[in-house]
């Protein structure tokens, strides 16, 4: 079993990360800004209060740790303003794990991302109907730029639209297109999970979908 870090723990495709993650044996250290938002209480779970983009607290986090799964976001639809956080919370993980010689991370990214998904979806549908996302995706582009630019074993899964739902099986995308619009939070934290230990997409961006 291994011992994996969490940043985004607090969200719904991450809080069923830590959920699926004790469920399997392995151990969880997830890194929030508010400790009293993860309702999950367990003895192979460690709860540290701080802020992904502080480096001090992402150091924390991810000392010790087997792999890192990074599922944060700015939450919901955002603001439609430029955003960095996830960009550099993933540079600063980046930065930590090769400090303390970790070599695994997965992200959580979008469907969009390195322009993945069909022509029309990013020519058409999410410029003119879906605009809060294009600052959410630029970051990720920032995200995947980082991820690539590292020496680590990065895998970057890009996700469609997410919603609540029991774990279904996946369709797996080299490049976004061919899939489905959604995808179960459940069957997200699954696949997400199951990177850890597998060397099927190390330094790919699969797009994922059910």
């Amino acid at each position: 079993m291994s011992k994996i870090a969490v940043f985004g723990a607090t969200g719904l495709t991450g809080g069923l990360v830590v959920q699926q993650a004790l469920a399997r044996g392995h151990e969880v250290v997830a890194l929030v800004r508010d400790p009293r938002r993860l309702t999950t209480k367990h003895p192979r779970l460690e709860v540290i209060g701080g802020s992904p983009i502080a480096a001090s607290d992402v150091a924390r986090c991810v000392r010790g740790a087997d792999a890192v799964i990074h599922c944060l976001g700015i939450g919901g639809k955002g603001d439609g303003r430029p955003t960095t956080l996830v960009s550099e919370s993933v540079q600063l993980v980046l930065d930590a794990m090769q400090r303390q010689g970790l070599t695994r991370i997965v992200c959580m990214s979008n469907v969009g991302a390195g322009g993945s998904g069909t022509w029309f979806a990013n020519r058409v549908v999410i410029p003119l109907l879906l605009r809060w996302l294009v600052p959410i995706i630029e970051d990720k582009d920032r995200m995947e730029s980082a991820l690539r630019a590292s020496p680590v074993e990065w895998i970057s899964v890009r996700l469609p639209n997410i919603v609540e739902g029991p774990a279904k099986p996946v369709r797996v995308s080299a490049d976004g297109r061919g899939i489905g619009l959604s995808i179960s939070a459940s069957s997200a934290a699954g696949f997400l999970l199951e990177q850890v230990s597998s060397s099927a997409y190390v330094h790919q961006a699969p797009s994922i979908s059910n």
